[in-house]
């Protein structure tokens, strides 16, 4: 029998009824009447040539070609109800968690990689947490943030933090005041990207800052939104020099005191232990290659020592 002639939907019903040993019961799992089910199971023995089931007053039992026949039928429908599933997973977007300020990194990456691949939809998941769960959260992959030493062995090394003090171009001239010193830094508002104030406190223990009052200032919940507000003029804030890379090339921040500070934090992309889905795996060896590729041009992680 050719595949076009196969009667599938006959050889459904008679999967049901085979599994129930009655007609009855099939009908009602079908949502048919019990005589529709016995005109399936006629018309199907009718096309194959042979019976499927012994018929008893009160009872069915399958003949040799039915039992036979059952376990391929079973099987095949098993095949198409993975394959059915697996079409379907393309169209369901691949979920990708980040913290906010790596989306300014990762969007045109994003858009790049849907270029290549449009049957692979990717949703971005922008949160102020730094870690992430598998085993709770609904996510294919994810950026976390932590200490370098601490990338674990389903994580990958993304960027490097490398911090230094930025300023908007009009707040430097609106103020007059030049950023050559360290101590230049107590006539600007100082931007904290987290409520502990560690990183200023950090930065100028590394620079020989003592001096510097940096407990005031506008703390933020997160290192992006004290990015955007040095942007805008608020303020001078600590930035990684990674995620503003677009915005000092275009002048519209200025680092006056470079080279970066190595807090010894980084972003590493992790991976779903054991993943196997041929999109999941797609997306993150293209952001492991953007890396590669930024590493070789001086855009993304770099070899620095910790």
């Amino acid at each position: 029998m050719s595949r076009k002639s196969l009667p599938l939907y006959a050889l459904s019903v008679f999967e049901v009824a085979a599994r129930h040993q009655s007609f009855t019961r099939a009908a009602n799992e079908l949502f048919i009447t019990q005589g529709a089910v016995s005109k399936q199971i006629g018309q199907l023995e009718d096309s194959l040539g042979y019976p499927l089931f012994h018929r008893y007053a009160r009872s069915l039992r399958l003949t040799a070609q039915g039992s036979l026949l059952l376990g391929y039928v079973q099987r095949g429908f098993k095949v198409i109800s993975q394959g059915v599933d697996a079409a379907a997973s393309l169209a369901v977007p691949l979920c990708i968690k980040a913290p906010s300020c790596v989306v300014r990194w990762l969007l045109p990456v994003l858009q790049q990689f849907f270029r290549q691949a449009p049957e692979w939809p990717v949703q971005l998941a922008g949160v102020h947490e730094h870690a992430v769960s598998f085993a709770r959260e609904d996510v294919d992959l994810a950026i976390v943030y932590k200490p370098q030493k601490a990338i674990a062995g389903n994580e990958t090394l993304l960027l490097v933090e490398q911090l230094t003090p930025v300023i908007a171009p009009q707040l430097l001239a609106k103020t007059g005041q030049p950023l050559q010193q360290v101590a230049d830094l107590q006539h600007y508002p100082l931007l904290h990207p987290s409520h502990d104030r560690r990183d200023w406190r950090q930065w100028l223990a590394c620079r020989g800052g003592g001096a510097v009052e940096y407990r005031g200032g506008t703390v933020f919940d997160t290192l992006d939104q004290a990015m955007n507000a040095a942007l805008q003029g608020c303020g001078v804030t600590l930035g990684d020099v990674n995620l503003l890379r677009q915005e000092l090339a275009e002048g519209l921040l200025l680092a006056p005191y470079m080279p970066p500070w190595l807090s010894g934090y980084a972003y590493a992309l992790a991976l779903r232990p054991d993943e196997k889905r041929p999109g999941v795996l797609a997306l993150n060896a293209f952001l492991l290659d953007q890396m590669s590729a930024g590493t070789r041009t001086g855009g993304m992680a770099d070899d620095h020592g910790q």
